[in-house]
């Protein structure tokens, strides 16, 4: 059963990481679970569910075409992964094009919905 599957590597996440963030960062932790084809573990569909609520506030934008965009970027993102783990990268080596943590933008799902 899939449902058991995203389950039990949610709780490998929990095991792994939950403990530190909790101590270190001082925050909670939510494992974000995804198959390659798209599927989603039980808190990562709450999480998304919450994000796009929450985006849709916001921006006054229908909850519906709010989680269609968020959906069709990680799908994207996913077949992206996937393809390079695949085929691997194509084009310059990687080492040239690595950033600062702080300059990478993590402000992906909100780029879409911008009018």
């Amino acid at each position: 059963d899939i449902k058991s599957v995203y389950t039990q590597h949610e709780n490998i996440k929990k095991r792994e990481y939950e403990q530190r963030v909790i101590q270190v960062e001082k925050c909670s932790f939510t494992p974000l679970v995804y198959s390659t084809s798209g599927g989603m573990a039980p808190q990562a569909l709450a999480f998304h569910r919450k994000i796009a609520e929450l985006v849709a506030e916001r921006t006054n934008k229908d909850y519906r075409d709010v989680i269609l965009t968020m959906r069709t970027k990680l799908s994207f993102a996913l077949l992206k992964s996937v393809l390079v783990s695949v085929r691997g990268s194509r084009g310059k080596s990687s080492q040239e094009h690595e950033s600062p943590i702080s300059e990478i933008l993590f402000n992906l799902i909100l780029d879409g919905l911008r009018g």
